[in-house]
């Protein structure tokens, strides 16, 4: 093996383990802002990156770990957070027909659309499980919701980039 075949090799080594770091102290943050502020989603704006960086398996394992935690806390019954991220991936999606994904515009357009689908989520759910469903709290959850995405994203944007300074569009 050449000796640049080895840089290569411990590059991408390099990456991966400041990736799989990145990624660990991500998810650490955003579960204590959770506990801080509940009823806020801290962990959808990472989700969000990882599908901008159109690294597919990353996002299935970054949309896994996510359900993973937010299901085991909530108090909905099993499928309130599926339904939530995968309305984000829609979202996504579809709006990526039409924008930038990477813009600051974007980001802003997706959170109003997904603080209104929020309204839309847990009206069904509670409905679907007759519980009673406090109107004027869920605004409120749906508005911070809307509102507490953009700065996240931003943040966790700007630290990932001058975490991998290198690539041009994250890792």
């Amino acid at each position: 093996m050449t000796d640049y075949a080895r840089y290569q090799r411990a590059g991408r080594w390099n990456d991966a383990a400041r990736n799989a770091l990145w990624w660990s102290l991500y998810f650490v943050l955003a579960v204590c802002m959770q506990l801080h502020f509940p009823g806020i989603d801290a962990l959808l704006p990472g989700l969000l990156i990882s599908l901008q960086e159109k690294r597919w398996r990353q996002t299935v394992w970054i949309a896994l770990i996510c359900v993973l935690i937010q299901e085991g806390t909530g108090t909905l019954a099993f499928g309130a957070t599926i339904l939530w991220y995968g309305g984000l991936i829609l979202l996504f999606q579809g709006g990526r027909w039409f924008f930038v994904t990477n813009s600051l515009f974007f980001v802003v357009l997706l959170s109003g659309a997904l603080g209104l689908f929020n309204i839309v989520v847990l009206l069904s759910l509670t409905t679907l499980q007759k519980l009673a469903f406090p109107l004027e709290r869920v605004l409120e959850q749906s508005l911070a919701q809307a509102l507490i995405i953009p700065p996240l994203w931003g943040i966790a944007i700007l630290t990932r980039k001058k975490v991998f300074r290198h690539a041009e569009n994250g890792v």
